[in-house]
């Protein structure tokens, strides 16, 4: 079916497809909806669009069991964005051995986030960081009930903050104590260990000095 362009407005009601009644496209006040077996496929109404809804409520709605997108390139699946029947959000590429990856910018200078590597199992912060002369390094933090800071990764420093967002050390710990929960004895000073080993027992504070090298500390009770 053709329509001929004309100049100035024509006005026309809804467009039915002459070889089905279920297929047209539906014009109502600030409302269109392109039509297929019946049900609406595609709605635009007012400034908001609708997939599988007649009713759109944001600048594009998409209603459907388990909705998702899928995204293609040159006819090749490359990943889909969905939801599945658990009601959970998915984010999957379907490229193998390729990545998801987070960004932002940071006062015009974009920065990587977050990477899921595709080619080893691993959850990665800042893995481009120096690759092809890329600097743009975000810093890592966990939050907990009482601190912003957690856990804090200083990622252009290297470094490492327990409760603190300043780490001045590989690893600084913004507290008064460590704990090991369970007790390690060397079988001898020649025992297996790697050098900065530390463990313990009821008797004695070990360290290894060097590799397979043992010193023993004895408990002073006061």
């Amino acid at each position: 079916m053709t329509y001929k362009y004309s100049t100035g407005q024509r006005k026309f009601d809804d467009i039915q497809f002459e070889g089905d009644s279920n297929t047209e496209i539906d014009f109502e006040d600030d409302y269109i909806a392109l039509e297929a077996a019946g049900n609406p496929v595609l709605v635009v109404s007012g400034s908001q669009v609708g997939i599988g809804t007649t009713t759109p409520t944001q600048i594009l709605t998409l209603s459907a069991a388990n909705p998702t997108i899928r995204f293609e390139e040159g006819g090749t699946f490359k990943a889909t964005i969905g939801v599945n029947s658990a009601d959970n959000i998915l984010i999957e590429n379907k490229t193998i051995n390729k990545h998801i990856v987070f960004k932002v910018n940071d006062q015009s200078t974009v920065r990587e986030g977050l990477r899921l590597n595709g080619a080893v199992p691993e959850v990665v912060i800042n893995e481009q960081h120096g690759i092809n002369g890329d600097n743009s390094l975000v810093d890592f933090r966990v939050e907990s009930e009482n601190s912003t800071h957690m856990l804090f990764v200083d990622g252009g420093n290297d470094k490492i903050g327990i409760n603190t967002n300043q780490p001045t050390e590989m690893l600084d710990i913004n507290g008064n104590s460590i704990r090991l929960r369970n007790s390690l004895t060397p079988s001898s000073a020649g025992a297996l260990g790697a050098t900065g080993q530390i463990c313990w027992d009821a008797n004695y504070l070990y360290i290894c000095i060097a590799t397979d090298t043992w010193t023993r500390i004895p408990h002073d009770t006061w």
